[in-house]
């Protein structure tokens, strides 16, 4: 699973500060355990012109598979789900595990927070992000209505499911490119909540604490966002009465249009009796 960050040089800083905001130097290749595999963070290309951050997310599906996650009923999630965990794509393609990772790996960035150079996290910079293989569920348009809302420019390459039978079609997975010119901090946040809503399998159960997770990375920009519902919905995995509390703080900062309202009520309509009885 690999993500690469490229950023190029402003008439105020060279590419290289990238180093800096990420909390890695350009010129050493570093590790990080994780409970689900390693992440291995190097630069391939260092200029001050231009340099790139690369994540190689290496993942141990074994390990991940006897990782104790509980349910909403307090069993062992991954045991229910059987060898379904064991074969599994969530090794090579982005996804929540990429998140986790990004946020332990990059979380000085994700948080604005660069103690040697403070004056950079307010910097905007020319940024290309690439992710080798995403898995979307559903169409490309996904792609489009997720990120454009955010001022990105977008390229994707669908993969075939075998090169060697075309007739089988395409796969759900992307080769993509994402353009913007933005602060890194809000680059890494978009990552950080959009990759999860992409493939709609996060890795581990929700709680009530996901909201708090979900406002305080997205929390300026989603509020406006058009699919706002939906990116809520996805990331809260469809937990109707997280969803309404996501939503109810996105309002509490813009005046709620009609169309909210409207799905607001569409949501209370739909509670289900067993969690109104909760």
């Amino acid at each position: 699973m690999l993500l690469n960050i490229t950023a190029s040089a402003t008439h105020k800083h060279p590419a290289t500060d990238l180093g800096y905001l990420l909390g890695k130097h350009p010129e050493r290749w570093q590790q990080k355990p994780l409970s689900f595999g390693t992440a291995h963070v190097f630069y391939p290309k260092i200029s001050p012109e231009c340099c790139t951050a690369t994540l190689l997310l290496d993942i141990d599906t074994t390990r991940e598979m006897r990782n104790r996650r509980l349910d909403h009923q307090g069993r062992n999630a991954n045991v229910q789900a059987g060898f379904d965990q064991y074969v599994t794509d969530r090794a090579y393609v982005a996804g929540s595990l990429l998140a986790s990772a990004v946020a332990k790996v990059f979380g000085g960035a994700m948080n604005g927070k660069c103690p040697q150079r403070p004056e950079l996290v307010e910097a905007v910079w020319p940024l290309e992000i690439e992710l080798a293989a995403v898995s979307v569920r559903g169409s490309a348009d996904l792609l489009h209505e997720v990120f454009e809302p955010l001022g990105y420019q977008l390229s994707y390459q669908q993969v075939p499911l075998d090169e060697r039978f075309p007739s089988w079609g395409d796969s759900p997975y992307y080769h993509l490119r994402l353009r913007n010119t933005c602060t890194l901090q809000r680059a890494v946040q978009h990552l950080y909540v959009l990759l999860p809503i992409l493939d709609n399998r996060k890795h581990y159960f929700v709680k009530e604490a996901e909201v708090e997770k979900l406002l305080a990375k997205a929390k300026d920009w989603l509020a406006t966002h058009p699919k706002r519902e939906f990116i809520t919905r996805r990331y809260l995995r469809h937990r109707r009465n997280l969803q309404r509390d996501a939503l109810a703080e996105l309002d509490a900062t813009t005046p709620p249009t009609a169309t909210e309202k409207s799905s607001e009520a569409i949501l209370a309509r739909k509670t289900p009796l067993h969690e109104q009885r909760h």
